[in-house]
């Protein structure tokens, strides 16, 4: 552990930033006024300024705290690959297992990084958000590798990773939208599982199909509760 980690001052940023997430995600940094940051972090104004000098170090806080969180904790939650030397039947069995937890880690990606965000710090903070790209790149590229052994290994279709990738954060984002889906009359996790479901026979050859989903059916339960605790 470093001594910024056991740094009290270091701790309470972290703890004070977070509580702007919300926020930022819905709105991006520009809006932002210091008397709004106090008013999120639950403190005095005067006592934020013992923490953050300006609304540019609230970001730097915010956007260096995220890049760590995909960099070690999200990048460690990639499924890892299999040789390509041959491979016995149940090692191959392994995607139909690790599936779900690159679904879990591409969509956990897509929900912190809105378009608002992201959007928003590509103008304001572009260093800023080269940093965050970087990280995230990174994160992609594990996946990436992840999908490129499956089709090296004959167990998913031929399909671009970065077409996969790109498919579920875009719908994704949209399954969010609760106008949308009062339009189609669906329920989230209606439409969680039925997208879900959809990308797995889109992925995989049927030799390899897992049809067992009722551990992500619990986990998106427990997404839906967490996505409403969050607001």
């Amino acid at each position: 552990m470093s001594e910024i980690d056991c740094d009290p001052l270091f701790e309470k940023r972290e703890k004070l930033v977070m509580r702007l997430m919300p926020y930022v995600q819905k709105h991006g940094f520009s809006s932002l006024k210091m008397d709004d940051a106090a008013k999120y972090m639950d403190i005095s104004k005067p006592t934020m300024y013992k923490y953050f000098a300006s609304k540019t170090e609230i970001a730097e806080s915010l956007i260096d705290k995220f890049v760590l969180y995909v960099s070690d904790q999200m990048l460690a939650e990639a499924p890892p690959t299999l040789s390509t030397e041959q491979p016995s039947t149940e090692e191959l069995k392994f995607y139909g297992e690790s599936f779900a937890r690159a679904f879990k880690l591409t969509i956990k990606l897509s929900f912190y990084l809105t378009d608002v965000l992201l959007q928003d710090l590509s103008g304001s903070y572009p260093d800023l958000y080269a940093k965050l790209a970087g990280a995230v790149e990174l994160c992609k590229n594990k996946l990436a590798e992840y999908f490129d052994s499956g089709i090296a290994l004959g167990v998913f279709y031929p399909i671009h990773a970065r077409i996969y990738l790109t498919q579920v954060d875009l719908v994704f984002r949209k399954l969010l939208d609760p106008k949308w889906l009062m339009l189609q009359n669906m329920t989230m996790k209606q439409a969680l599982m039925d997208f879900y479901k959809s990308m797995k026979h889109q992925v995989f050859y049927e030799k390899w199909l897992d049809e067992e989903d009722s551990a992500m059916s619990d986990y998106f339960d427990a997404l839906i509760a967490g996505m409403r605790a969050y607001d």
